[in-house]
């Protein structure tokens, strides 16, 4: 069965698709096989990716546009032929969130290094204890991490954000993805930034997967 990872918050422009998106690409880089649902039906932003990145003939990376009303039935299914499941959540009322959530075995919360973004994991996190507790009672843990994504260390405000995020007592990814061109280019053609030339984006995204390949391993 596939290891299946929600990138999920009720925030939208926090970067869930980037994150999918280089993700996946990361894991098929190192044999994986690997599905990413896009539950954006709407903005369909990862399926446009997959459909640039397929025309482009990078390296095989299923993606899917699932429906919300179909989205534990299809994961299921897609969990018995890939080894990763990428469920790469919209901008969603709390309900939403269950569902992604209800499927996952760990969830990525990216966050900007913003007020309003920390307002909304506060409100993210509130669900997923929720979540967590149902899961909890048949037995089943759910996992959670928080990516900083856009950040910059030498701003001040950012390195407050990044302070008060780390006073939540949630974990935090050690990685910490900056604001980089590459993620843009990435996105536009259909690529992971492992398969463009910047370095620094292409060891930011290395270290981010060793580290949740940690969790779901621990």
């Amino acid at each position: 069965m596939a290891s299946i990872i929600a990138i999920a918050n009720l925030k939208g422009g926090v970067g869930k698709s980037t994150l999918s998106q280089n993700l996946g690409v990361s894991l098929v880089k190192q044999g994986r096989s690997v599905c990413i649902v896009d539950t954006d039906t709407e903005q369909k932003s990862t399926a446009e990716w997959g459909e640039r990145r397929e025309a482009r003939g990078h390296d095989p990376l299923a993606v899917h546009l699932v429906q919300e009303e179909r989205l534990a039935k299809e994961v299921s299914e897609f969990s018995k032929k890939y080894d990763f499941v990428l469920v790469d959540g919209s901008p969603a009322l709390s309900e939403v969130a269950t569902k992604i959530m209800m499927v996952a075995d760990l969830v990525l919360v990216p966050v900007m290094p913003s007020g309003n973004d920390y307002g909304a994991l506060e409100k993210f996190l509130v669900r997923y204890d929720d979540v967590r507790a149902m899961l909890q009672a048949r037995g089943i843990e759910l996992e959670l991490a928080v990516v900083l994504n856009g950040y910059n260390d030498r701003v001040i405000v950012n390195k407050a954000i990044s302070e008060a995020i780390k006073k939540l007592d949630v974990p935090v990814l050690k990685t910490e993805i900056a604001h980089r061109a590459a993620y843009q280019e990435a996105n536009l053609t259909g690529a992971g930034v492992l398969e463009l030339t910047d370095r620094k984006a292409v060891q930011e995204i290395e270290a981010l997967t060793e580290e949740v390949l940690k969790i779901l391993q621990s």
